[in-house]
């Protein structure tokens, strides 16, 4: 397994895009010694070093968990950029011409990123709508990139919600931070809300090179601003498909505002019956608003 892990790391020149992030070598260990061994925990079922290292595969290394956790804490380890460094090997690898296909689409979704223990910086109480409840972590919007046949993870941040229950944010644990630093840029988005950061990551996604026909998100990310500013991207080359709430906000069909009960109910009077999708098994309306 490890030679197989290494092979795709040579192939994907895990060394060269370490080196460009600027990022020296940390302790006794390589750097990309220490990915490999954390990209291999997932193929083993394992969803924590914590618990590789309570297992019988702790036979295969000599590296202790202290190696480990220094890399993951180090606030100088540019894991965005290495994201990106492996996200635009793979376009080069698979698309190398860059060719736009009508299906590439930027897509935006948030994720619960359940934690244990309050002593943990900006930890708070978010709302998981998988389970229905309130829980103790972060929300963290990801953004990925589908280019008319792969999916590729480009982007994500970590944001808190509500503050602890009878401890306010503000006595919070909180270590210092180092400015410039990667660590530092993300304890500062920690409080941006998700939908702003959002525009930044598909702002960051363009700047890097990364072309696509949409933007497609759910309804927790559609917002007038959100729309506006993706449709300012390069030109108005990137149109939103989102989902919408059935709420009180109002919007323009024909001249008309309406909320999206009575729109629904407009179409319908106009078409007729929903045409039907049958390899998405949905129906719908399609109206074009000049």
């Amino acid at each position: 397994m490890n030679a197989i892990i290494f092979d795709a790391m040579g192939t994907f020149k895990l060394n060269s895009i370490i080196r460009k992030a600027h990022f020296k070598k940390q302790g006794e260990y390589r750097v990309t010694e220490i990915l490999a061994l954390m990209i291999i925990l997932p193929l083993l079922l394992l969803n924590s070093v914590n618990s590789f290292y309570k297992s019988e595969f702790r036979k295969v290394t000599q590296m202790k968990k202290d190696a480990i956790d220094r890399l993951k804490n180090h606030a100088m380890m540019p894991w965005r950029d290495i994201l990106y460094g492996v996200a635009k090997r793979f376009q080069t690898l698979t698309n190398p011409e860059k060719v736009v296909a009508d299906t590439s689409a930027f897509i935006i979704d948030d994720t619960t990123d359940a934690r244990v223990g309050r002593r943990i910086e900006n930890v708070s109480y978010i709302f998981d709508h998988v389970v229905g409840k309130t829980r103790l972590g972060f929300k963290d919007p990801v953004l990925g990139y589908f280019d008319g046949k792969s999916f590729i993870p480009l982007d994500f941040s970590i944001h808190s919600e509500k503050g602890l229950r009878g401890k306010p944010r503000i006595v919070q644990y909180k270590k210092p931070g180092v400015p410039g630093s990667p660590g530092n840029t993300r304890r500062q988005e920690c409080t941006v809300d998700k939908i702003t950061q959002a525009m930044t990551m598909i702002k960051r996604a363009v700047k890097h090179g990364f072309r696509a026909k949409y933007v497609l998100t759910d309804s927790g990310f559609r917002s007038k601003g959100f729309i506006q500013t993706v449709r300012q991207i390069k030109s108005q080359a990137l149109h939103v498909v989102c989902g919408v709430r059935k709420d009180k906000r109002q919007y323009t069909y024909q001249g008309k505002k309406m909320d999206v009960k009575a729109l629904h109910a407009m179409v319908k009077k106009k078409e007729g019956n929903a045409k039907r999708c049958r390899k998405l098994n949905t129906r719908y309306f399609e109206v074009v608003e000049q």
